[in-house]
C-alpha cells in the first residue's frame, strides 16, 4: 500500500471524531432526510472533498465519498441539482443527461439544456452517453493501438463491446481473434459480435477455418493456438477477455501465455488489446519474450456507481457498514438467513456462494420459504419445457415456480445456457443463486445482491462480484437510484465456509486501490518474493517455476527432430503433460506402446494402450487412471459411440435408470462425483497427497428418485467436461500422429463422419440436433453466408415453428 493510500485511509477513519459530520453522513447512509443546515454542511464537505481530489488525483478515496455524498443526497432529498452540476463537472455525462430527459430539475433552465445539448452531440454513441473518461479513453486506444499493445481497464458495462467493433472497424487487420476464457462465453461473444456486422467470416472452431484471408475468431486459447499451429498463421490482432487471468497460476492461462507469444514468433507486428475490470498495474500483463515497449494503459478510473453495504450476522444481528470510516450501524436483532433475503428482495436478485453443492442448498431453502407456488403464466411455461423436454424429476423444475433459477459450473451447458436466457429475459424470475461461473462476461439484470460465502474472494474478486450488480444499461432505462447497489453480506453456519471471516472480507471494501497478485512465471514482471507463499514452499514452487519456464521455450523456439521432440511439444501444448507426475520420462514408454496397438479402430482402447498400460504409476490424474479399468472403458466407449448424440433428456433417463440399480446394488453403491458434491472421502493410499483425497465420492442408497436426478445433471456435465477436455485431447494426439483414421477421429469427436453434421457442430450445434436436422432433411435449407453466419429459408422455419422449446433455442443461438 502507497504512502498516499495510508494517509488518506487514516484522514478518512478520523472523520468519526467529526461528531456532526458522522451524524450527516449516516443519515444518508440509512436513507434518512437531512434539515436545512446538515444538508448545507455534509454538501460542502463534498465540495472540499472534490478539492482535495483536484489538488492531487492520487486520492481516489476523497472522489468516492465526494461522489457518493451528493449522490446520495440528491436521492435522498429528490433534488437532483446538486447531482446535476457536479456531474457536468466531473464528466458524468449520462446521469446529467438522464436528469435532463426525465424532468428531474425543479427548474429545468434553458441553458441547461443547451449544455446538455451540446454534451450529446460530442459525447452521444448509438444508443447511450459516454462519460468523459470513456470518450476520452477510448480515442487514446484508438490512437495507440496502431503502434503499442493496449489494455482498457473499466469496470463492468463499460462498452468493452463498442471498444472491439470501433478497434476492428477503423483498422485494416484481417485475421483477428477475441480470446475468451471458457466455451460458455463464445456464444454470447458470438451474438456480440455478429450483431456488429462487420465484413468478416466468424470462426467459433479451429476447424471452421477454411483458408478465409478476412476472419473474426471467437475461440477459447486452445482452439486459438490449434488454429495457429495447424494452418500456420498468426493474427493480426488479438483481444484478450478478462485479461486479469493471465495474473493466475494454472495450466489454462499459461496455455493463454503461450499463445500469445506463438503468436508474436510468427507475427511480431501483431496488436493486443487486454480487456479487464481488475488490473491495477498494466505492466503485469506483460508476456515474457514478446513485443518490445511497455503496455499503453487506458483506464477508466471512476465508477458512476456506488453501493450501500449491509451485514446480518450469525447472531441474526443486522447492520449497515460504513466502509469510509469502517463503523457498523446496528439496524435490527433476532432475523433469520432465509428471511432476512426475501424481505429485503427486489426485482432482481443475484445470490452468491462459494461451492456448487451450497448453490443448490441455498436455491432449495429459498424456495422451502416460498411454499405459494406461482400461478405466473410464464414461469408455468419454463417450468413445463424443462419437466418435458429435460426432466420431470429435476428440483429447478419447482424452484422455476417460484421465480428461483440456479447456476454453477456443473450443470449441462444447454439447462445453464437456458437457464442464464431466461433469467434475463424474462422479468419474473426474481432469484438466482450461482457461485463464480456468473463472473466472466455473463450480462444480467441484478439489482440486489446477497453474499453469501467469502471464501476465496480478495478485494478484486469483490469488487468485481459487486460490479454485476445493475449494470449501466440497465440503469439508465430504468431509475437512477439503481445507480446505488445495495449489497448484503449474510453470514451463517450452514453457508458461510469457516476458512473465511466474513467481516474481515468487509472491510476490505475500505480499500479502492489493489495491488495485483501476479502468480504466473510466465509475465516478465513476476517475482516469487511478492507472492505470499510459505518460506518453506519456495524451493519446491522455483523448481516448478523453472520446469514451466523451460518447457515453455522448448515449446516455443525448438523445432522438433525426432518423433520424441514433436510428441513432447504436442503434451506441451495440450497440456497433456498436466496428466503425469514427469511427463517427459514417460514419453520412451509412450512411444514403446504406440507400436502395440491392436486395434486403432477401438479409440478407448487405444487410448488406454497408448496412454496407460505400464504407466499406471505415472498417472497423477485420477479421473484418467480410471481407465485402467475394463468397466469404465467400456463405459466410454459406449459414451462416444451412442451417449454423446444423445437429447439431454435421453441422458438423464439414461442415467437416472442406471443409479437406480447402483444404488440398490448390497456390494457397491459409491459413484465418483468430484469434490463439488461428494461426500466420501477416496480411500486409494495412491492419491493421499492429492486433491482427490477430499471427498469425491457419493453413496446413492437411500436417495430419493428426486436427488438421484439431480445427481444425474452433475454426473453429465462432468463426463462432458471429462470426455470435452481430457479423452479429446488425447484421441486428437493419436491422430495427428496418425495412430487412428480419419473417420475414427471424426466419429469419436463428434459422434460422426458425415461431414454436413459435423459442420453444423463446428459452429456450435449440439451434435443430437444436428442429428435431428439431418434426420429431418433440413440441412438442405440452412447455409453458411459469406460471412459465416448460418442462415435459412422459409422452409426451414416452417419447421421450426413445430418443433419443441429448447430445440428452437438452441437453434436460434447460431440462426442470424
Amino acid at each position: 500500500m502507497s504512502k498516499i493510500t495510508s494517509y488518506e485511509k487514516r484522514q478518512l477513519l478520523n472523520l468519526k471524531n467529526n461528531e456532526f459530520f458522522i451524524g450527516c453522513f449516516k443519515k444518508l447512509i440509512l436513507n434518512t432526510e437531512l434539515d436545512l443546515e446538515e444538508a448545507q454542511y455534509i454538501l460542502s464537505s463534498a465540495v472540499i472533498f472534490f478539492r482535495y481530489y483536484n489538488n492531487d488525483k492520487r486520492l481516489k478515496g476523497y472522489f468516492n465519498i465526494a461522489y457518493y455524498i451528493i449522490l446520495k443526497y440528491s436521492l435522498v432529498h429528490n433534488d437532483y441539482k446538486p447531482l446535476y452540476d457536479i456531474s457536468l463537472q466531473i464528466g458524468f455525462y449520462p446521469i446529467s443527461n438522464f436528469i435532463i430527459k426525465h424532468e428531474l430539475l425543479e427548474e429545468n433552465h434553458l441553458h441547461e439544456a443547451i449544455i446538455n445539448n451540446e454534451v450529446k452531440k460530442i459525447y452521444s454513441k448509438e444508443q447511450y452517453v459516454e462519460t468523459v473518461e470513456q470518450y476520452n479513453r477510448s480515442r487514446e486506444i484508438f490512437e495507440n493501438i496502431k503502434t503499442k499493445d493496449t489494455a482498457y481497464i473499466a469496470p463492468t458495462s463499460f462498452g468493452k463491446s463498442s471498444i472491439i467493433r470501433d478497434v476492428i472497424a477503423r483498422n485494416d487487420y484481417k485475421k483477428i481473434v477475441i480470446v475468451v476464457p471458457t466455451k460458455s462465453l463464445i456464444v454470447q461473444t458470438y451474438n456480440d459480435v455478429r450483431n456488429l456486422e462487420l465484413p468478416y467470416k466468424l470462426i467459433l472452431h479451429d476447424e471452421m477455418y477454411n483458408n478465409e484471408d478476412r476472419f473474426i475468431g471467437i475461440l477459447t486459447q486452445e482452439r486459438a493456438t490449434r488454429l495457429i499451429n495447424k494452418f500456420d498463421l498468426a493474427f493480426d490482432i488479438m483481444f484478450i477477455d478478462e485479461a486479469h487471468n493471465l495474473l493466475n497460476n494454472n495450466s489454462r492461462n499459461f496455455l493463454l501465455s503461450r499463445l500469445i507469444m506463438l503468436n508474436y514468433k510468427k507475427n511480431n507486428e501483431h496488436r493486443l488489446l487486454y480487456l479487464s475490470p481488475l488490473v491495477s498495474n498494466i505492466s503485469n500483463l506483460k508476456i515474457k519474450n514478446t513485443s518490445e515497449g511497455q503496455i499503453f494503459e487506458s483506464t477508466i478510473k471512476h465508477n458512476l456507481k456506488t453501493f450501500d453495504t449491509f451485514y446480518l450476522d450469525k447472531k441474526g444481528k443486522l447492520f449497515s457498514y460504513n466502509r469510509y470510516t469502517n463503523e457498523k450501524y446496528h439496524l435490527a436483532s433476532e432475523l433469520n438467513f432465509a428471511d432476512y433475503i426475501i424481505t429485503n428482495s427486489k426485482s432482481k436478485n443475484f445470490l452468491y456462494t462459494y461451492r456448487p453443492i451450497i448453490v443448490e442448498q441455498i436455491a432449495e431453502r429459498l424456495n422451502s420459504k416460498l411454499s405459494n407456488v406461482s400461478d405466473n403464466h410464464n414461469l408455468k411455461k419454463i417450468s413445463n419445457v424443462i419437466s418435458e423436454e429435460i426432466s420431470e424429476d429435476i428440483n429447478i423444475v419447482q424452484y422455476i415456480l417460484n421465480g428461483i433459477v440456479y447456476l454453477h459450473g456443473k450443470l449441462p451447458n444447454i439447462l445453464k445456457e437456458y437457464l442464464e436466457y431466461n433469467y434475463k429475459e424474462v422479468q419474473d424470475f426474481k432469484y438466482v443463486v450461482a457461485n463464480s461461473v456468473i463472473l466472466e462476461g455473463i450480462n444480467f439484470p441484478i439489482d440486489n445482491l446477497y453474499i453469501t460465502a467469502t471464501y476465496g474472494l480478495n478485494v478484486k474478486g469483490l469488487n468485481n462480484l459487486i460490479g454485476r450488480v445493475n449494470r449501466l444499461n440497465y440503469v439508465f432505462n430504468d431509475k437512477l437510484d439503481k445507480l446505488v447497489s445495495q449489497v448484503h453480506f449474510v453470514d451463517s453456519d450452514e453457508y458461510t465456509d469457516s476458512r473465511s471471516n466474513m467481516l474481515n472480507k468487509i472491510s476490505l471494501l475500505r480499500e479502492h486501490t489493489f495491488k495485483d497478485e501476479n502468480k504466473n512465471p510466465l509475465l516478465e514482471e513476476y517475482n516469487i518474493e511478492e507472492l505470499k507463499i510459505p518460506k518453506k514452499d519456495k524451493e519446491k514452487r522455483n523448481e516448478k517455476d523453472r520446469k514451466l519456464i523451460d518447457s515453455t521455450d522448448f515449446l516455443i523456439n525448438i523445432n522438433p527432430h525426432n518423433l520424441s521432440d514433436r510428441i513432447k511439444q504436442h503434451f506441451i501444448e495440450n497440456n497433456i503433460n498436466d496428466f503425469y507426475k514427469s511427463y517427459e520420462d514417460i514419453i520412451p514408454t509412450i512411444i514403446e506402446n504406440t507400436s502395440k496397438i491392436s486395434n486403432n479402430n477401438d479409440v478407448i482402447n487405444t487410448i488406454y494402450e497408448v496412454f496407460i498400460s505400464n504407466l499406471e504409476n505415472e498417472i497423477k490424474d485420477f479421473e484418467l487412471e480410471r481407465l485402467k479399468n475394463v468397466k469404465a472403458r467400456t463405459y466410454y466407449k459406449n459414451y462416444i459411440e451412442i451417449f454423446q448424440l444423445l437429447s439431454l433428456k435421453e441422458k438423464i433417463a439414461n442415467t437416472l435408470s442406471y443409479f437406480e440399480k447402483k444404488a440398490n446394488d448390497v456390494k457397491d453403491s459409491y459413484l465418483f462425483i468430484g469434490s463439488s458434491f461428494g461426500e466420501v472421502a477416496s480411500q486409494s493410499d495412491k492419491y493421499k497427497n492429492y486433491e482427490y483425497q477430499n471427498k469425491v465420492y457419493i453413496n446413492l442408497k437411500g436417495k430419493s428418485r428426486q436427488k438421484l436426478a439431480n445427481i444425474s445433471l452433475v454426473k453429465i456435465k462432468l463426463e462432458e467436461d471429462f470426455v470435452s477436455f481430457k479423452l479429446k485431447k488425447l484421441i486428437t494426439f493419436l491422430f495427428d500422429f496418425n495412430f487412428i483414421n480419419e473417420e475414427t477421429y471424426l466419429l469419436a469427436i463428434y459422434g460422426s463422419s458425415d461431414r454436413d453434421l459435423i459442420n453444423l457442430t463446428r459452429i456450435g450445434l449440439n451434435p443430437s440436433i444436428s442429428k435431428v436436422l439431418k434426420e429431418n432433411d433440413q440441412l438442405k435449407n440452412l447455409e453458411l453466408d459469406s460471412f459465416g453466419n448460418l442462415i435459412s429459408n422459409n422452409n426451414f422455419k416452417n419447421f421450426l415453428k413445430s418443433q419443441n422449446e429448447l430445440f428452437k433455442f438452441e437453434i436460434n443461438k447460431y440462426i442470424k
